[in-house]
């Protein structure tokens, strides 16, 4: 090992890996070759190639190795079980596992049989010089630990590698922890509030505020979210002055937001230690700062918290990147869906503006309810669907005038089924799906497409179901005209427990009462 002339440098030189052993196990001669070749360019000199667990094991036997790249999927024995196996003989080894379709489960499994890191393909030779700098800083570390304890007169030296240790490993838990609940966001609203509430969680904040550039304006920031300032929430433009990204831009959003004096800066212009900024960058451009101040129990942020916020911007600003081209596209398939519940209705002048209607009602019950803004979103976005499966059944069934057949019930029946089926590519959740599916259900388990009872129902659809038909009852049909809102209402009450569940029939009276259907209403939704 190589540990006491990395000491002596500090960092991990070129010269280093001269001396060190590599061992690459990919079942793709692409990627042995690829890796190979970047390792050769680091000026490593003892490179061993293989395609399978089982060789590994065998080599690893022969001689210790100071790195293993080594592939997830593999024929025979696989990444992970051949990982576990080195673990238990050669807990010195460093095992960087390498896949092309990583997972929070399998990152969390490969870290937990022993990983030292986890490099996803494709990958650039920066990434492999990050891992190989960090994994030594750790390595160095470990077996300075595991040295120095069985030397017991050097106490006090182990004390001190241990409290380096356990930042490390906190600094570690925290980079999981980052990536874990980045991994279960998926709207930007609750991606700024986690910048927000996770850098003061990791410093220990007082102040915390974050902000993009405005596209309309180079020289304007506009704050999204903020913890500790009395002076602007989400949605304030702050304008700079500067159209350039530089350094005079930070201090003068220091002022602005924190109400920093000229004095609070040193000779170059930079904050004490009591406050910093992390930039946001998305593919090498400027996009957003992260400003924070007032350390609790400290004179003053360190290098430990600015690697942590660091790494959670490199991190944040990927998923504020892939969450933006997801909007678009959402969007557009939005916009798809939406043309399609149009030509529904446009073939029947009875139905025009129905979905949006429901909705509306939906939501207003909703917020009487009590339901979240997750639960609200989801109204908004599949309530004006929930009848786009109709496009499938028949005009004729559709627009008849006199009762229908049991045959043409029954193929109305099928029209929250193909819903489903339409709206597939969305990649809604099961609370958003059950809208679409679950809309004719009946408290009392006989509806349809499933037969749900009372709870059984997801709530959201129960919600929609009372706003669909009292929205049914109150419009003109082709065989019928609205019924007065009063009568809708008896209607509703006396079928409460049979056909609708109760509570959502007595959150949603006042709301009917106070928003007439047969007016142009327009609550905001």
């Amino acid at each position: 090992m190589q540990v006491e002339a990395i000491q002596q440098h500090g960092t991990v030189t070129e010269q280093d890996f001269n001396t060190m052993r590599v061992m690459i196990v990919d079942d793709d001669p692409m990627v042995g070759e690829t890796l190979g070749m970047f390792f050769e360019h680091l000026n490593f000199k003892n490179i061993t190639i293989l395609d399978r667990g089982e060789k590994a094991l065998e080599e690893i036997d022969r001689g210790s190795f100071d790195y293993i790249f080594m592939d997830l999927m593999m024929p025979g024995i696989g990444g992970l079980e051949t990982l576990k196996l080195i673990h238990e003989n050669h807990q010195l080894t460093n095992v960087i596992i390498m896949t092309g379709y990583p997972t929070m489960e399998t990152v969390i499994d490969a870290m937990r049989s022993g990983a030292s890191d986890f490099l996803v393909k494709p990958f650039r030779l920066q990434d492999i010089k990050i891992i190989l700098e960090r994994i030594n800083r750790l390595k160095i570390l470990m077996e300075n630990n595991w040295r120095l304890n069985q030397e017991l007169e050097q106490k006090q030296e182990v004390e001190k590698l241990n409290i380096e240790l356990q930042k490390r490993i906190r600094s570690q838990t925290l980079m999981y922890d980052i990536v874990d609940s980045l991994s279960r966001i998926n709207r930007t609203e609750e991606l700024y509030r986690f910048i927000i509430n996770k850098s003061i969680e990791i410093c220990q904040a007082k102040k915390a505020c974050f902000l993009i550039r405005d596209n309309d304006r180079a020289s304007s920031y506009i704050m999204l979210s903020q913890k500790g300032l009395n002076n602007g929430g989400p949605g304030k433009r702050i304008s700079t002055g500067i159209e350039k990204f530089e350094e005079s831009i930070t201090r003068r959003l220091f002022e602005k937001c924190f109400g920093l004096t000229p004095d609070m800066y040193n000779s170059s212009g930079i904050p004490d230690s009591n406050y910093i900024s992390i930039p946001f960058n998305i593919r090498n451009e400027p996009f957003g700062l992260l400003l924070l101040g007032e350390k609790e129990g400290k004179t003053g942020f360190d290098s430990d918290d600015q690697f942590i916020l660091r790494f959670m911007a490199e991190r944040t600003a990927l998923n504020i990147e892939n969450m933006a081209l997801y909007d678009n596209l959402m969007q557009n398939l939005m916009a798809s869906m939406m043309s399609l519940v149009g030509a529904i209705e446009a073939k029947d002048i009875y139905t025009r503006q129905h979905s949006s209607r429901v909705t509306k009602y939906a939501v207003e019950i909703a917020k009487v309810m009590g339901c979240s803004d997750d639960d609200l979103h989801r109204l908004r976005t599949c309530g004006p669907l929930h009848d786009i499966g109709k496009i499938g059944i028949d005009d004729s069934i559709l627009n008849k005038k006199t009762r229908l057949t049991g045959m043409e019930y029954d193929k109305i029946k099928t029209h929250p089924l193909i819903g489903v089926n339409i709206v597939s590519p969305l990649m809604l959740d099961k609370e958003e799906l059950a809208i679409i599916r679950n809309h004719h259900e009946r408290w009392d388990g006989k509806g349809y497409p499933d037969g749900l009872k009372a709870t059984e129902i997801p709530v959201l659809s129960r919600i929609l179901i009372v706003a669909d038909s009292f929205d049914a009852m109150s419009s003109d049909r082709a065989y019928r005209k609205a019924i007065p809102i009063d009568k809708c209402i008896e209607e509703l009450i006396q079928n409460k427990g049979t056909q609708f569940d109760p509570d959502v029939v007595d959150a949603s009276i006042s709301i009917f009462r106070e928003y007439p259907a047969q007016e142009k209403i327009s609550m905001a939704v």
